[in-house]
């Protein structure tokens, strides 16, 4: 995409060349930008007496914007490129209270009186532990699980603008071609120790009229859609005081792809055009086609006794519009005729995103437990910052 992006600025810079070669003034800016951006809504991972949410929490990133322009005649042209650091969060944290996978968590006969945690979304181990298999039986981690919650976010942006020669004209407006590619992950993972006690009485392994299963059975996951990665391929036992306790990692990937390609048009007014320092407000707008590409994955993990590894990849694309709109200040203030130090400030809003926080509410099941994605893309992403830069004209 970088590719196609230079090559429509070259051939339009060739074709006005052509057109008027006498008459051209070129410009290099190199700027240091300084983003943040907003963290996104997030939803619930974990409800009850202890709350995780998948809200990351971004800070401020450095990065770079390069635009190699020219005037031609009457026309000109521009070509701009924005690379940001990668945004990166990780919080971790103990669950206080158990966290119970399957539906019992409301049955006072197997939750203790201080409010037990649930997962807060329809993970495929809640259809496998609430299976035919597992009926008589509510699993669970017990109290003490450690839990983490970690993402990153990549944003590129490119842009071919091509509009009028200002001609000593405090306006300037300009129609382009914009590409943005804003890429995300998010990772959760919570793991303590895996038990299981009878729906009917709380029984657990070595108590009078306690049921044989007493395990998260390869046959249960196998049936809810889980293939075996590594390991044994027998399942999750619960406590027991023979073998010992399964130390269980209950592991969920998002992955999901925003590429934005479409039409945008530029506005700028110069609010002092003086030789000292040249202050000009500017705005874009657009609107675009967005190629989503969205991957959750989920992971049970074993150690200890039982080293097992099950998982499940599910996978959906979409496509769908988007639209973006940046409104910024930009000061110029010249050192020689040829040489000037650029500032300014800009924020910038693109609706119809997908970000890696809300993929879990894209995940449906249907009436006989089978799991369906959809990539959500009812997000927005705010981006505002300063940057600092040189411009040189030739």
């Amino acid at each position: 995409m970088f590719r196609r992006v230079w090559l429509t600025a070259t051939i339009a810079s060739l074709a006005i060349i052509s057109a008027s070669p006498a008459d051209a003034q070129y410009r290099l800016n190199v700027e240091a930008v300084f983003m943040d951006r907003n963290d996104g809504d997030g939803a619930p991972l974990v409800q009850g007496q202890d709350s995780v949410s998948s809200a990351p929490s971004y800070d401020l990133q450095t990065g770079y914007r390069i635009t190699l322009g020219g005037s031609f005649g009457q026309y000109d042209v521009e070509v701009i490129g924005t690379h940001v650091d990668d945004w990166g969060s990780r919080e971790t944290g103990t669950l206080v209270s158990e966290l119970v996978l399957d539906d019992t968590n409301l049955n006072p006969g197997v939750v203790p009186i201080v409010p037990a945690n649930s997962l807060g979304f329809n993970a495929l181990v809640k259809v496998a532990a609430s299976s035919a298999a597992e009926a008589t039986e509510s699993e669970r981690l017990r109290a003490g699980a450690t839990w983490f919650v970690e993402g990153t976010s990549r944003f590129r942006d490119y842009q071919v603008n091509l509009g009028m020669r200002p001609n000593g004209n405090p306006w300037r407006v300009t129609a382009g071609y914009r590409h943005m590619r804003l890429d995300e992950s998010q990772g959760f993972g919570v793991t303590g120790i895996f038990d299981a006690i009878d729906t009917d009485d709380a029984a657990v392994f070595g108590d009078a009229g306690n049921d044989p299963n007493d395990a998260l059975s390869d046959a249960a996951l196998m049936a809810a859609g889980f293939t075996l990665r590594q390991g044994g391929g027998d399942g999750f036992d619960a406590f027991d005081t023979m073998n010992g306790p399964d130390t269980l990692r209950l592991y969920y990937t998002n992955n999901v792809q925003n590429s934005l390609n479409g039409l945008q048009i530029s506005g700028s007014y110069d609010l002092s055009p003086v030789e000292v320092l040249s202050v000009s407000v500017f705005t874009r707008a657009g609107i675009y086609h967005n190629n989503m590409q969205g991957q959750v994955n989920e992971y049970l993990i074993g150690s200890g006794n039982d080293d097992s590894l099950y998982g499940q990849t599910i996978e959906n694309s979409r496509h769908g519009v988007a639209f973006s709109g940046t409104l910024g200040l930009r000061l110029e203030l010249p050192i020689t005729d040829y040489i000037s130090l650029t500032a300014g400030y800009e924020g910038m809003y693109v609706a119809n995103v997908a970000l890696a926080s809300n993929q879990n509410g894209g995940v449906q099941y249907g009436p006989l437990g089978n799991r369906r994605y959809s990539v959500d893309n009812g997000d927005n992403l705010i981006l505002h910052g300063g940057n600092l830069g040189l411009l040189v004209t030739w």
